[in-house]
């Protein structure tokens, strides 16, 4: 909005983005963080990545995506998987 560059460390500590990396390192390290997203519920990932795209109104979204979430198949799943200690397995239902 200002049209002042940020500089990595910045971005970092404002929270804009979570991790700098040099560019020949960039690649790994979005393979890295595509495999931890891949482990999260595929509802849940869906639901943001729709809130995302639609900027502002992706709040009012969200909100009510996530009570529509708590009831799924997953949501069960994930309570189960941590009180039972192990790692979740989601289906995406």
């Amino acid at each position: 909005m200002t049209r002042k560059f940020v500089s990595a460390e910045e971005a970092v500590r404002w929270g804009f983005v979570t991790k700098v990396v040099p560019p020949e390192k960039l690649m790994e390290a979005a393979l890295e963080l595509a495999e931890e997203i891949k482990q999260m519920p595929p509802l849940s990932i869906k639901a943001v990545k729709k809130a995302v795209n639609r900027g502002m109104e992706g709040y009012d979204f969200a909100k009510s995506v996530l009570v529509s979430l708590q009831n799924t198949e997953d949501a069960i799943e994930g309570i189960t998987a941590f009180l039972e200690k192990r790692k979740p397995k989601f289906k995406g239902r």
